[in-house]
């Protein structure tokens, strides 16, 4: 036990989470003192004596669950249902070789257990979840949050919130805001409870086939700027919300900064001669050809559906942040409909995806993502607005859910624009799998961009600024 504790407190330290010797002997004392068949008992009890500061909670848990992970289940021991739902190439896939779409059963089952407030349903539906979607063997190189990442863009959680929170409310004779509030704040915490189930799932499944070290590999301290958006903790989440304003700053100041460099033209000869001719021809005052500084007009399109939201609002909160530094921003962001908030951010200056799906029109049909829809619903309501001042700048991982892509409104949209650019917060390895055409897009776009974390995302903006 002691050399696992030990093992323990070094990987804690790895993970950038400061653990003295004072601190790692008090945790090896607090051991005599709990059941160890207790398990939660033991994690509190390494918690008070480990971990000093909230944020550094949930790599603790995470790590906790490597290295005292339970084991209770083997692949040769899961339930029929969950064997018989998973596939050996890695994904979920159907006969054409499209991953395939979560099951009506599946989806009905998950509705009835967030709704029921299940624990043990939730935990059962996460595991048939992972077996279907995971894809989780020896030969995948990848990290947890990886697994995570695949498995609910899967699920399409947003949606099936959204469909929890209807029929909560149509069961109910209270039809006010503060009900529809209380419903979404109730399914919410239950929506969070199921995510952290699926992650402690892929966890278990990790350390199962690789080992305790190899599994906590992820937990190595990284720069924020370079966290995944996708993959990020919610602790990560709120460092990285914290770092948007001063990163904005830092990245206005190099814009100004450039821009002043930039206005240094070309000598002018004939001006320069011209005032010459006061001083007998010498050139003492040199006149030069100062280039116009154009501040382009923004348009952002932001995709809120699924796992790519906390992208939006990460895109959406830095540009408007630097809004001194172009003509013009307007924020729009869509699902299979599309709405403007700009007037929102102007008043709350911080917008939560989950909010926006109810206090805007994003959702025009069920809910699931449809760019060729949402680019002809944007040319309809706000094409004439655009001209060639306008630089368009759509975000979203282009998983069409193999819809039409509505190639010709985005054409239209590219002609009468600047420049029409495109950020995917997906690995580009992962572009043009299953339902995601992003190489069908980029071809009309004027540039398709990898932004996977803040660095990225600043050094795009520094491009087109």
């Amino acid at each position: 036990m002691s050399l696992a504790l030990l093992q323990f407190v070094h990987r804690l330290r790895e993970a950038a989470i400061p653990v003295s010797m004072v601190e790692a002997l008090d945790a090896i004392d607090s051991v005599e003192h709990v059941d160890l068949v207790q398990r939660e008992h033991l994690r509190e009890a390494l918690a008070a004596t480990l971990v000093k500061r909230a944020e550094h909670r949930g790599a603790f848990d995470s790590l906790f669950d490597v290295y005292f992970a339970t084991r209770t289940t083997t692949p040769d021991s899961r339930p029929e249902d969950a064997t018989t739902a998973s596939k050996p190439d890695h994904q979920a896939v159907d006969g054409t070789g499209r991953e395939e779409a979560p099951s009506t059963d599946l989806l009905e089952a998950l509705l009835e257990a967030l709704r029921g407030d299940d624990p043990n349903a939730l935990r059962a539906l996460a595991a048939v979840a992972v077996d279907r979607f995971g894809g989780i063997d020896q030969r995948r190189s990848a990290s947890e949050r990886y697994y995570l990442y695949r498995i609910l863009r899967q699920l399409d959680l947003s949606q099936l919130l959204r469909l929890a929170v209807r029929a909560d409310l149509e069961d109910s004779d209270d039809r006010t805001p503060l009900a529809e509030r209380l419903a979404l704040d109730e399914q919410l915490g239950r929506m969070d409870e199921f995510r952290r189930m699926i992650a402690d799932e892929v966890r278990r499944r990790l350390v199962e086939l690789r080992g305790a070290p190899e599994a906590a590999d992820v937990f190595h301290d990284r720069a924020i700027e370079d966290v995944d958006f996708l993959t990020a903790s919610p602790a990560e989440l709120r460092e990285m919300r914290e770092a948007i304003r001063s990163l904005a700053q830092k990245l206005a100041a190099r814009i100004a900064r450039r821009r002043r460099v930039r206005r240094h033209g070309r000598l002018d000869v004939r001006r320069t001669v011209r005032r010459s001719l006061s001083a007998g021809g010498v050139p003492l005052d040199p006149a030069f050809r100062y280039p116009r500084a154009s501040k382009p007009d923004l348009f952002v399109l932001a995709d809120i559906s699924g796992s790519v939201a906390e992208f939006a609002r990460f895109t959406m909160t830095l540009l408007y942040a630097m809004s001194a530094e172009f003509s013009k921003v307007r924020l729009f962001v869509f699902v299979d409909g599309i709405d403007e908030v700009t007037n929102l951010m102007e008043s709350e200056t911080d917008l939560v995806p989950r909010n926006l799906l109810y206090r805007t029109d994003v959702i025009a049909g069920d809910g699931h993502s449809d760019y060729g829809n949402v680019f002809r619903r944007f040319g309809q309501t706000y094409g004439g607005a655009i001209d060639a001042r306008s630089t368009v700048i759509i975000t979203g991982d282009a998983r069409n859910n193999f819809r039409d892509p509505g190639l010709a409104a985005l054409d239209e949209l590219r002609e009468h624009s600047r420049k029409v650019y495109w950020l995917n917060p997906e690995p580009q390895a992962d572009w043009n799998t299953s339902d995601s055409i992003m190489d069908l897009y980029g071809a009309t776009c004027h540039g398709v961009f990898e932004a996977r974390n803040l660095r990225q995302l600043a050094a795009f903006v520094y491009q087109i600024a």
